[in-house]
Order: C-alpha cells, then structure tokens, then sequence
C-alpha cells in the first residue's frame, strides 16, 4: 500500500495535480487510515455509517485530502 500510495502522489505532483484526496477510507480499516496519514493525508470529512462492513454492520468512511507540492 506504500508503495501505491508513494507513487500515486509522484505521478499526480508530475502531472500537474495540485492536491489529491481519497472520497471513501473505512473507519475500522485503521491500518489504512493511518498509512494515508503517515503520507501527510487529513480526514477532511465523514461519512456517518456510509459503509456497510461484512462484520460490523454500518461504519463511518472518511474523506481523505492533501495538497501536493505547496509552496509556502
């Protein structure tokens, strides 16, 4: 998933792409939720009970955002 991830904000920043974000992480997927932190995403919105999880019925999904290559 590094991986993946790594490379989708290389191609996206070598495109042109000013910001990417991500418009359905599950809550209870934690190992997922915190990779696209530690690649400096932000939880921007929620979803309540969006998604209907196979064991745990109805959670919330998180929208997902981070700008690219911003200048300060």
């Amino acid at each position: 998933g590094r991986a993946l991830g790594l490379h989708s904000l290389g191609q996206a920043s070598a495109e042109g792409f000013l910001a990417m974000q991500f418009n359905c992480v599950v809550s209870s997927n934690h190992a997922s939720v915190s990779l696209w932190q530690k690649l400096g995403f932000s939880i921007c919105g929620t979803i309540p009970k969006g998604f209907r999880h196979a064991r745990l019925g109805m959670v919330d999904y998180y929208i997902m955002h981070r700008f690219l290559n911003v200048q300060e």
